[in-house]
């Protein structure tokens, strides 16, 4: 999903840098009048890699670092189980635009002050992102 070009970079940049790939991917799928289905099954596939680096990895950083989960963390895992649960069907093009506005409002939620990725920037040691950012980097892509 990232480039091994990810190694170097810090855990925010990897993570933000993602969520443009998505969008990017996203986009694509919706260039045209239906929904490109190669273009779509590509983009779900990474999305749900995306979404297991964070429940897998980064959540799981962040809890140990702050010992305790961040108050929005049983809204992002809600997030993260519709956004996986419309992965699932043949896209329609309405509720991949549904998805795409979904995924615009959760990207903020992470995204921006005091969100997920700040908090994992302010919270989890240096060493510890570096790890992080190694083992995104190893994560295998996702068998559906």
């Amino acid at each position: 999903m990232l480039s091994r070009a990810a190694v170097g970079r810090t855990l925010f940049s990897v993570m933000m840098e993602d969520h443009e790939v998505l969008k990017r991917e996203l986009a694509q799928c919706l260039a045209g009048r239906d929904v490109a289905l190669a273009s779509f099954d590509r983009f779900r596939h990474h999305l749900l890699w995306h979404v297991s680096i964070e429940e897998r990895l980064l959540m799981p950083a962040l809890v140990k670092a702050m010992r305790r989960p961040p108050e929005y963390a049983a809204g992002l895992r809600k997030d993260h189980a519709g956004i996986a649960a419309l992965c699932i069907p043949l896209p329609e093009r309405e509720w991949v635009e549904n998805l795409r506005d979904l995924l615009e409002e959760h990207y903020r939620v992470e995204e921006g002050p005091g969100g997920f990725y700040e908090l994992c920037r302010t919270n989890i040691p240096a060493e510890e992102q570096a790890r992080l950012v190694s083992a995104i980097d190893a994560f295998p892509p996702l068998t559906l």
